[in-house]
């Protein structure tokens, strides 16, 4: 059931709190989400009518408090101050050096530079604050996602050439010339589950020097040192979520003989797309694929729920929250951020913050 944001407001207005939502003793509880957050805020992002935005892509909180937006159709990437105004933008299509394809990940560094990386392109763009261009380097393979991790970037990133789609390590701590260390390995074989890498998103968090990682399809998230060393997971998906059809290989090709379509068969699971760092708290966030848009590039995922967990016990404190219906979960960072209509300008973000402080 969705949930309409100003009934969340009239929370926030009420300060109605929930009370013993820290209590390791007790499971975890279904909430509405005006129960577990309260808005801080709805910012409308500025727009300049000549460059405006096609669609929301990758979003990162900086560390003054605003806001930087890589496009996800145009080779753009724009920083906002924390009211939402446009404070600068860059980016033009081609293959020439401070030029993009498609941005698949935005970062800001600890210096305050923002890192945009481009799979099409292999490449990571270093920009200064204002969005000035700066140096870009070269991946040895083709990098899908990046996260700032201290003043080194971790990158998830699949294998060159043949490998591809094979090589086991998935993500990397790199300094811009060299890979410091590889880590995490998916949780089932390629062989034996043939199409689920290439169902499941691979969601990523970074909170200090801890990594959050898990594939999409299979619970649970595992914890990584800064040193690329496994400290345990948590994790464990609630009696509603859907999971996925085991495949032989070669099924795609006559999926009638399955009774299904493609179609059919993406909107029949669910899947982890988000895991976000807020404060203490890691939030998953539960999706399933739009029938209507089944096939990449423009495969689309739609958010229907969060879970909550407290990232240092590991205890999973909320469960089935359900999201407002056309709502995305942008981002973490001191709140997590809602776009409230994924589609339609203007663009709103709703700040969101837990009514249980850190």
């Amino acid at each position: 059931m969705a949930v309409d944001l100003r009934v969340a407001c009239v929370g926030l207005l009420l300060g109605i709190a929930c009370g013993d939502a820290e209590d390791p003793a007790r499971a975890p509880v279904a909430a509405a989400l005006e129960e577990v957050f309260a808005v801080e805020s709805v910012i409308t992002l500025g727009e300049n009518p000549a460059d405006s935005i096609a669609e929301i892509g990758v979003f990162g909180e900086r560390r003054d408090g605003g806001y930087v937006i890589g496009d996800r159709f145009l080779p753009r990437v724009r920083t906002y101050d924390e009211e939402g105004r446009l404070e600068a933008a860059f980016g033009r299509f081609g293959d020439g050096p401070f030029e993009f394809q498609r941005i698949t990940a935005v970062a800001e560094m600890p210096a305050g530079e923002i890192v945009v990386v481009d799979a099409r392109r292999g490449r990571a763009t270093y920009l200064s604050g204002s969005l000035v261009p700066d140096t870009f380097a070269t991946f040895p393979g083709v990098p899908l996602d990046a996260r700032a991790l201290g003043s080194d970037l971790l990158v998830r990133m699949y294998g060159a050439g043949r490998d591809r789609f094979g090589h086991p390590p998935l993500l990397h701590r790199m300094t811009p010339a060299e890979v410091v260390w590889s880590s995490y390995e998916l949780p089932f074989s390629l062989a034996e589950r043939p199409y689920w890498s290439s169902f499941a998103p691979f969601p990523i968090a970074v909170a200090g020097d801890t990594t959050f990682a898990m594939s999409g399809v299979r619970y649970p998230v595992t914890v990584i040192d800064g040193s690329g060393e496994t400290l345990g997971t948590l994790g464990t998906p609630s009696t509603s979520f859907r999971p996925i059809r085991v495949l032989e290989s070669g099924a795609l090709a006559d999926l009638a003989s399955y009774g299904t379509t493609l179609p059919e068969l993406l909107a029949s699971f669910d899947v982890v797309d988000r895991i976000d760092a807020v404060g203490s708290h890691l939030v998953l966030t539960r999706a399933r694929f739009n029938p209507e848009r089944p096939i990449s590039p423009n495969r689309e995922v739609l958010h229907i729920s969060i879970e909550v967990y407290d990232r240092h016990t590991r205890i999973k404190l909320y469960e089935d929250v359900p999201l407002p219906d056309g709502s995305r979960v942008l981002g973490g960072g001191r709140f997590l951020y809602l776009l409230v209509d994924m589609h339609a300008p203007p663009w709103r973000i709703a700040k969101l913050r837990f009514r249980v402080q850190d």
